[in-house]
């Protein structure tokens, strides 16, 4: 059993275009012949009765129906697929959104009294109750459930298997402000209709789901209907600016609000849309093997090569931790073609990852393409055991692509940077078509890149998607619907890396769970202040990952990492820097006067899960 594949370029454009042509053609109709009708002689909005009911049998009848054909009959894909996950899931933020809207609504109610904007009119209430009661229903049905099936649901969705987030945000609201606008006849509002499509959108892709969209809906149509039952004047508040400050804070807050609901959520394996796989052994039991980094100048994180150490520590990573496949990465490749034939001669898989630090764009090339002529070697040696990664985060491990001379200023650009992605991905992306093209011309074997998920990587140069994919306070909420996001490509998807630091905090941290540690003394590096060390931590994140892995469409997956030698452990927590590195063993204290290079260290927590984890057989079924 697997989730639908991915569709087809054309398919997906076909799907588009019907949806998005019947479901005007659809909304243009009733308008239409809601004109045909005569004048209602009830009050504002209970006038709008006949039209909206019309409206509401037709999405009954027409919409829904021509969505679900589509689906079935195009895309090959279940409806609910959409975003109609189950409520068990997505309840506590589906509340929490139409909980800050309400009070929003609330205070836009009271502003308007308060500056004078607008008044009641005596004898009004009982109008409004009916309206709330008759009207919201059927307004609705009538127009808020066709445009989010139709455009945040259908639209959104196939959008996001083919295009970048922003650029679904853009053109889902696009679409959405110019098919309204024709089927009411009218262009005046397209702006403001763009801009609900972008904040409803962003609901969509920070929730995961339509419930929250359209409990979203429901609240900020309660104005348009209570508004006019009471008799205030809307040209007034609209107008007024503290009103347009309170509508903008509060779509802010309740954003906020989402993104703080779903990052406590204390199940990361939450999803909306369809169910959890039945659990499988992944194809690639990885672990991450560091043949020696260097992050700043006069720093290695492996300053001696012992040949015996690594035989050792490669051996532990097969026998003792029941991995498959290791990746090693590194500059030095020297270091890694001695590990990669040692791994192999183990019966291990290994995936080569040169690195090579805040190099520039030719640098990397050809790097790069040494590192492909060693491939190369090794693949004819070992036929299908081979795969080259052309490299990791180039937007922050190397030079060219955000500014700065080393990696944590290119960090701190990238934050400035991230208003203008699309130019940063472009640039990423030229540089990635040349070093594939220089590694194929000379490695017969798979290609793969190891991105960032803020990284958005044309993945037509390689043959796996690779994305180093850590659980963070951004990603808890929607983690599954991450990795689901990647199968757009119809490729194989393989977690580059995944895992976590070893203190209290860390989890929400992620992969930025390093940057506790102090840099300004490389002989004796500090940790910040309030940290507690909690082995704890790191073992729950590996078993709470691989259980998503192991339900999910993922080919493999590879913690980060076996040790980081140059992190030592302390009994002191200011100077414990084995708490903020990923590795699951401890490297010896400074002050013990031995060396992880000669092969001393000690399993943690981490480690036992996750040779508990890869021992498991599955049953397949």
């Amino acid at each position: 059993m697997t989730h639908p594949p991915p569709s087809s370029p054309r398919r997906t454009a076909l799907g588009l275009a019907l949806v998005v042509v019947v479901a005007t053609l659809i909304g243009a109709t009733v308008t239409g012949l809601s004109h045909l009708l005569p004048e209602s002689s009830l009050q504002a909005p209970l006038d709008r009765l006949i039209p909206l009911a019309m409206a509401a049998a037709c999405t009954v009848l027409f919409v829904v129906p021509m969505v679900w054909a589509v689906r079935r009959f195009v895309d090959r894909a279940p409806l609910r697929d959409l975003g109609f996950g189950s409520l068990r899931h997505t309840w506590a933020p589906t509340l929490t959104v139409t909980g800050v809207l309400t009070i929003t609504t609330v205070s836009r109610f009271t502003v308007a009294l308060t500056v004078g904007s607008s008044t009641i009119t005596p004898g009004s209430a009982g109008t409004a109750l009916l309206a709330v009661v008759t009207v919201l229903p059927l307004l609705l049905l009538a127009q808020a459930v066709p445009e989010e099936l139709v455009f945040r649901g259908y639209v959104q969705n196939a959008l996001g298997r083919t295009v970048a987030p922003l650029s679904v945000l853009l053109l889902q609201s696009t679409l959405f402000a110019g098919s309204v606008s024709l089927v009411t006849g009218s262009f005046d509002n397209a702006v403001n209709l763009f801009l609900l499509g972008v904040f409803l959108g962003v609901l969509r892709q920070a929730g995961g789901d339509l419930w929250t969209v359209l409990g979203a809906r429901l609240t900020l149509a309660i104005p348009a209907v209570l508004f006019p039952a009471l008799r205030m004047g809307e040209a007034g508040p609209a107008a007024d600016p503290w009103l347009v400050t309170v509508d903008i804070a509060g779509c802010v807050s309740a954003y906020v609000a989402l993104r703080v609901v779903r990052a406590r959520r204390s199940d990361a394996t939450a999803v909306s849309g369809p169910e959890p796989l039945p659990r499988r052994e992944l194809p690639i039991k990885g672990i991450l093997y560091d043949i020696g980094s260097s992050y700043m100048p006069g720093q290695n994180s492996r300053a001696r090569w012992v040949p015996e150490t690594v035989r050792e520590e490669l051996r532990v990573i097969d026998e003792e931790l029941h991995c498959t496949t290791v990746t090693l990465f590194g500059r030095d490749l020297d270091r890694m073609e001695e590990a990669a034939r040692i791994a192999l001669d183990r019966g291990l898989e290994v995936w080569l990852q040169p690195r090579s630090m805040d190099a520039g764009h030719e640098e990397v090339i050809a790097h790069v393409e040494r590192a492909a002529d060693l491939a190369e070697r090794l693949r004819i040696e070992h036929p299908d055991r081979v795969v080259l990664s052309v490299g990791c985060e180039l937007t922050i491990l190397n030079r060219g692509i955000v500014p700065g001379p080393n990696m944590d200023v290119r960090v701190w650009m990238l934050n400035i940077y991230a208003l203008v992605m699309p130019y940063v991905n472009g640039k990423l992306n030229r540089l990635l078509r040349r070093v594939a093209t220089t590694a194929r011309a000379r490695f017969q074997g798979p290609l793969t890149y190891a991105s960032g998920t803020w990284e958005n990587v044309d993945w037509a140069p390689f043959d796996i998607i690779g994305v180093d994919y850590y659980l963070d306070v951004l990603t808890r909420g929607t983690y599954r619907q991450g990795l689901r996001a990647l199968r757009r490509f119809g490729k194989p998807v393989v977690v580059t890396e995944f895992g976590c630091c070893s203190y209290e905090g860390a989890r929400s941290k992620g992969g930025s769970g390093g940057d506790i540690m102090l840099w300004h003394d490389l002989n004796d590096r500090r940790i910040r202040r309030g940290h507690v060390r909690d082995e704890n931590v790191q073992a729950e994140v590996i078993d709470e990952l691989l259980d998503v892995y192991e339900t999910e469409d993922v080919h493999g997956a590879f913690l980060c990492m076996f040790i980081e030698g140059d992190c030592h452990y302390s009994p002191d927590p200011d100077r414990d820097q084995d708490m903020a590195s990923f590795g699951i063993v401890r490297p010896p204290s400074v002050e013990s006067g031995l060396s992880a290079d000669d092969g001393h260290w000690e399993p943690k927590l981490g480690f036992h899960t996750l040779a508990r984890r890869y021992a498991a057989r599955i049953p397949t079924g």
